[in-house]
């Protein structure tokens, strides 16, 4: 009896490995009959994963010529997208966190391929992740491993090698850095157990050498990281040409965390098959936290997932000094509308607790601007006489708050969970979402126009405005400029 079970035992494992041989097989020969289309239409984190599947099955099939050549073609295709979609400044081509760590999990798996031959990885594989990783970390929340809910996130995760969040991006980056520069980002956690299962449970004794977040601008592609000295306390900012097609509609978008908490935010997808509505609503301008002019958008959401008239922008400022942070860009979306419009932001930063954001609109004739801030998902209240919205978050509360260039506040509102039109949703996981307060200003001016916002933790500030000189008072410090024009100068803080 014995030896009859372990025959048909043998037969049965025989039979698998067959099945799965000719899968392989199959699946290969598919992929590589339909590769033009990836290379054409999706060659982003698509393109990538069909050319690590040829890798694959050509390191698992190394006795089968035609596997050898599936193995030749996806490493070349591998080598070549590496540098192709991984920017220069380590950002990724479909301006998403979340498609950056997919591309970050098909270059590891290549790794791990390419050494289960005897191989190296490719050069352009290794500087791709390790660029990724200075770029990433640059944007992370120390305290949770979170990063802005930037860019398109359809909830892809090529494999769940931890216990962590999702939204969590300590487990890739802590394997990735290991793998590139055999160092450990982050003091042990569960973030660990990507690392067990990649490189073997030897690597977890490789030296810590924890990262040190400062406040970088990404200048090729036009990210900007405005970060305290508290490294809980932080904003990103988008302003940059965009590059490639892939991309929300979002140039100037400000997403700000403070003490940790993510107070204003992007909003995510949502789901990208829905209802058509809430498909643009997620994409569109109106759904970050930038000026939107006429009801229209930067960018022609033309498709699905397509866009035409790519955003051009520029920045014009980053400055930085122990107490204070000045930025500035400015976006040419709206230029080919009637009146020529120009958008201008300046971001003014008094570390740790206090952003003051400058817009200002230039072109011709009257148009009708709104300005959003999507706050984050706290419990919160609105004063309508001040038009001023506070958060209560964990670390204390946040306040929101729209003025013009006299200082008054501009009448505003705050919806939270609207269907119709969609407004006031957050969507961290693909699918899901939740209500959260969007606090929104409307006016139509005569251009020139400006608006200035006040974004605080802890509490409000005091603020005094003499003609052009804007003075504000924040516990034992000031802070001080001029505005003219839009424009600020003459920055100083004192004690």
């Amino acid at each position: 009896m014995a030896v009859l079970c372990d025959t048909l035992l043998t037969r049965a494992e025989a039979n698998v490995s067959l099945l799965l041989r000719n899968a392989l097989l199959v699946g290969a020969a598919h992929i590589e009959r339909y590769l033009d289309y990836a290379r054409l239409a999706v060659y982003n984190n698509h393109l990538l994963s069909e050319a690590l599947a040829l890798f694959a099955v050509g390191a698992l099939l190394p006795d089968i010529g035609v596997a050898r050549g599936w193995r030749d073609l996806g490493r070349a295709i591998l080598d070549e997208e590496s540098l192709q979609q991984f920017y220069p400044d380590g950002a990724y081509i479909q301006q998403s966190h979340n498609y950056q760590r997919i591309a970050l999990y098909d270059l590891l798996w290549a790794c791990l391929f390419a050494r289960s031959m005897g191989d190296r990885p490719s050069s352009p594989w290794l500087e791709a992740i390790d660029r990724s990783i200075t770029f990433l970390v640059a944007h992370q929340n120390p305290e949770d491993g979170r990063l802005p809910n930037y860019g398109s996130n359809d909830g892809g995760m090529p494999g769940i090698f931890s216990t962590c969040d999702f939204a969590d991006f300590r487990p890739v980056l802590q394997t990735a850095n290991v793998l590139v520069n055999d160092k450990r980002l982050y003091e042990p956690g569960p973030w660990d157990e990507m690392v067990a299962w990649f490189l073997g449970p030897a690597a977890l004794d490789t030296p810590l050498a924890p990262p040190r977040r400062r406040s970088v601008s990404f200048t090729h592609t036009g990210y900007h990281v405005l970060r305290g000295r508290d490294q809980r306390s932080f904003a990103t900012f988008r302003c940059g040409t965009l590059l490639d097609r892939f991309s929300q509609i979002d140039m100037l978008h400000l997403d700000v965390w403070w003490r940790g908490q993510n107070v204003l935010v992007d909003a995510g997808s949502y789901l990208y098959n829905d209802r058509p509505e809430w498909h643009q609503h997620f994409m569109r301008t109106g759904c970050h936290n930038t000026l939107t002019i006429d009801g229209l958008d930067q960018m022609l959401h033309f498709r699905q997932f397509k866009v035409l008239y790519r955003t051009h922008a520029r920045l014009l400022q980053f400055d930085e000094s122990a107490h204070w942070m000045a930025c500035a860009g400015e976006h040419y979306g709206y230029q080919r509308h009637p009146g020529g419009c120009v958008q201008t932001r300046t971001i003014v930063f008094l570390k740790d607790d206090l952003w003051v954001v400058v817009d200002h609109v230039t072109g011709t004739g009257r148009h009708t601007m709104q300005l959003q801030w999507l706050g984050g998902d706290f419990p919160y209240a609105f004063e309508a006489g001040a038009s001023r919205l506070t958060l209560d978050t964990e670390a204390g509360p946040f306040f929101a708050q729209v003025l013009d260039p006299e200082g008054r506040p501009i009448a505003g509102d705050v919806v939270a969970g609207q269907d119709r039109p969609p407004r006031g949703w957050l969507s961290r996981y693909y699918g899901e979402k939740v209500a959260v307060p969007s606090l929104a200003v409307a006016a139509e001016r005569d251009l020139p126009a400006t608006f200035v916002s006040v974004l605080s933790g802890g509490r409000t500030p005091e603020v005094a405005i003499d003609r052009a000189d804007w003075t504000f008072g924040l516990d034992d410090r000031q802070l001080t400029f001029q505005l003219a024009d839009g424009r600020v100068s003459a920055l100083a803080c004192t004690f």
